[in-house]
């Protein structure tokens, strides 16, 4: 994994909020924020996929594994709806 550094503005009042939410995990402000964004970017079940690019039809093309995880939510869900419905 490469590490990179941001530079980012935010109100104070915000910052403030993070840093007692960070001292009350025993996180650093750092590992706060890096946790609140890994969990903003990720849905309960799986990982919503980045787009990686269109092809020349405009259709997206994702990763295989991409694929298969959300193969497997959508099954997972029309399962769910199927027994609500019957």
């Amino acid at each position: 994994m490469t590490i990179t550094s941001l530079s980012v503005r935010i109100p104070a009042a915000l910052r403030a909020k993070l840093k007692v939410q960070a001292e009350h995990n025993n996180h650093s402000m750092n590992a706060e924020i890096i946790k609140r964004l890994e969990e903003s970017l990720t849905s309960q079940t799986e990982r919503i996929p980045v787009v990686n690019k269109k092809n020349n039809s405009g259709n997206v093309e994702l990763p295989a594994a991409d694929v298969n995880r959300l193969r497997n939510v959508l099954t997972k869900a029309a399962k769910e709806l199927k027994k609500r419905t019957d």
